[in-house]
């Protein structure tokens, strides 16, 4: 086995118990790494199209890839896979910390769970195997009592847990899977699949490692690397502020959306500051780095009185002060802090909670609900209390909180009344907050991809917008590009998301690998496991992942026009004032060039046959 895997992966069957281990093929890992690239090539072939993704055929899977558990930067992600609830099409969702890591040294490359339990249950995975223990006990507490409650019982500090809380146990649409107390496996609603499956908790402890290639090659390309991510810019940001460190400047540049995708600018939000990177780090007690990571970009922190007082959590990310923040006109930190807490004990993803409570302020102002249906909330633009009232209920399903424990998208189909008009989704799906009138790539990403609305999937596509590669390597230089320029990035939009499928299924973090432009995953890649991997062989690689998540997508019946960015978020109409006044994209030609360079069909989505045979695809499909 090529080094940087430990050749195994374990199938579960909650239904009838059953447990086996299969071995890792050699060539599966290398046409498809890990993580989700390996998760859609088990589940494409193991599960049939149209299963419900919440019954029994859905497979759970959590999967690592060669580059978790090393010593390579932030080698210390895993994947959650599953078909999305959410989406009804592929879903993937991934998380860093330190649980990815342990679960290689507890001998496994990959889980992988089919069934319902007949009772709660949880997983104790070791060095010994895999056992279906008894969670009932467990039913009911928050993600956070989970872990501290299975440290107690198995008796050991340094166990790594992942798991759900109430939200996902009540199968809530935009629920997630947590470990080490509050780093999330948060999008894709698989947190409502694994609550599905009755399944609390998946706990490993492993005192194996990892055996690499190369070794003396790692430290080298480590030391390398962090002598030149100090010239980085954005890394020494992410390093002293983690990713709240840009969240008055995105607001005021037109990035970050203001009032759920109606404005942009600080005029919109003129009290942005108190929300900022340095009033959120002035809680921070302690810096959180993942496994095997330079830049620690997390932190531990307390909000020691006040109306919210919280001890001891993590640091909220941009994406969740955004959501609860500009989204909703909440300048109150403390209350975001809460928030934060409440979702990482719940299970709730916060930028679709964050975004829920956005569209229903916006119904609300608009007479559409009011405090008849929403158990005598206020849900006024800027409520904090009224925010923090509502999430408990949204947490729980109690009240108008079942209304929107689902989402944006079955929200409006519940409450009717012309609220579609307020719900910004995608395919199901609430997006990652960065304007597309800002960073067109940023359209095309959650449009396109089979993921839609993601952050982190949209991320490689930006690159051609500011004219940046996302790695260190000719075949992904870009230059000459016009931000709103609509033809000819096809390409180039094609070559970056192929490189990030490979970083990602490989197990490392987004921010390096694709912000950095001078990460070294090729070097990395080949120093751990001893081939002999090209660029033009990666980006294949990448190509044959990204390909067979489309598939998935086409197998349930999902076409291009499925996944639409709304209006709103397209700039139709254009806004009047702000820094993205008067701005529209042409955010289809953007995506048909980018299938075309894919070799999908603009219009259906499908990929050629030519491009299946050579990716190695076509007999699967067959």
């Amino acid at each position: 086995m090529a080094g940087g895997y430990v050749g195994k992966i374990g199938f579960i069957n909650l239904s009838n118990g059953e447990i086996r281990e299969q071995e890792l093929d050699d060539s599966l890992a290398r046409d498809f790494i890990g993580g989700h690239g390996l998760g859609a090539r088990i589940l494409f072939e193991m599960q049939k199209g149209g299963v419900d993704p919440l019954g029994p055929d859905n497979i759970l899977g959590f999967v690592t890839g060669p580059l978790t558990g090393t010593p390579v930067p932030t080698g210390g992600r895993y994947a959650v896979v599953c078909k999305s609830p959410l989406t009804g099409g592929w879903g993937d969702a991934n998380s860093g910390g330190f649980f990815g890591p342990e679960l290689k040294f507890a001998g496994w490359d990959a889980l992988f769970v089919s069934g319902i339990a007949p009772r709660p249950s949880y997983l104790l995975v070791t060095d010994a195997g895999i056992e279906i223990k008894d969670a009932s006990h467990l039913w009911g507490k928050d993600a956070i009592e989970t872990e501290e409650v299975l440290a107690k019982e198995i008796g050991d500090a340094k166990v790594r847990v992942a798991c759900i809380g109430p939200a996902s146990e009540k199968l809530s649409l935009i629920s997630g899977v947590c470990n080490d107390k509050g780093r999330y496996a948060g999008r894709s609603g698989v947190g409502a699949v694994m609550g599905s499956k009755k399944l609390k908790a998946v706990a490993v402890r492993g005192k194996g490692r990892v055996t690499v290639a190369d070794s003396a090659s790692i430290k080298k390309l480590n030391q390398e690397f962090t002598k030149k991510m100090k010239e980085v810019g954005f890394i020494q940001t992410l390093i002293k502020y983690g990713t709240c460190g840009n969240t008055v400047a995105v607001v005021g540049s037109g990035v970050s959306p203001v009032k759920n995708w109606q404005l942009t600018g600080t005029e919109s939000f003129p009290t942005v500051e108190k929300i900022g990177g340095d009033n959120v780090i002035a809680y921070e007690t302690k810096k959180y780095g993942c496994f095997s990571c330079p830049i620690r970009c997390g932190g531990i922190t307390t909000v020691p009185s006040g109306k919210y007082p919280v001890k001891e959590t993590h640091k909220p990310e941009y994406e969740t002060v955004a959501a609860f923040g500009n989204m909703c006109l909440n300048d109150d930190l403390d209350s975001i802090f809460k928030l934060n807490d409440m979702c990482n004990r719940s299970g709730l993803d916060t930028i679709s909670a964050g975004s829920v409570l956005a569209f229903a302020m916006e119904c609300y102002e608009h007479g559409i609900i009011t405090k008849a249906d929403t158990d005598g909330i206020d849900l006024t633009w800027g409520n904090s209390k009224a925010m923090v009232a509502m999430t408990e209920k949204i947490g729980r399903r109690e009240g108008f909180g079942d209304v929107l424990a689902d989402g944006v998208m079955v929200a409006a189909k519940k409450i009717g009344k012309g609220a579609e008009k307020y719900a910004m989704h995608i395919g199901g799906q609430e997006p990652g907050l960065h304007n597309a009138t800002f960073f067109p790539g940023r359209g095309t990403g959650f449009v396109a991809d089979p993921t839609p609305g993601r952050h982190t999937a949209a991320s490689p596509f930006t690159r051609g917008d500011v004219n940046a590669s996302a790695g260190p390597y000719k075949e992904l230089q870009v230059s000459g590009f016009e931000k709103y320029q609509y033809t000819g990035k096809g390409p180039a939009a094609a070559a970056n998301t192929n490189y990030w499928q490979v970083g990602a299924s490989a197990g490392l973090c987004l921010m390096p690998v694709v912000f950095s432009g001078c990460y070294p995953l090729l070097e990395l890649i080949n120093a751990v496991t001893g081939w002999d991997m090209s660029m033009s062989e990666v980006l294949k690689t990448g190509a044959r992942i990204q390909t067979l998540r489309q598939l998935f997508n086409i197998r349930e019946g999902i076409s291009p026009s499925d996944f639409r960015l709304p209006n709103r978020m397209a700039g139709i109409p254009p806004q009047s004032s702000g820094p993205l006044e008067g701005v529209t994209i042409d955010i289809d030609t953007l995506t048909k060039e980018y299938r075309e360079a894919m070799e999908w069909d603009p219009k259906t989505g499908k990929p050629s046959d030519s491009s299946l045979k050579r990716l190695g695809l076509l007999d699967l499909v067959s």
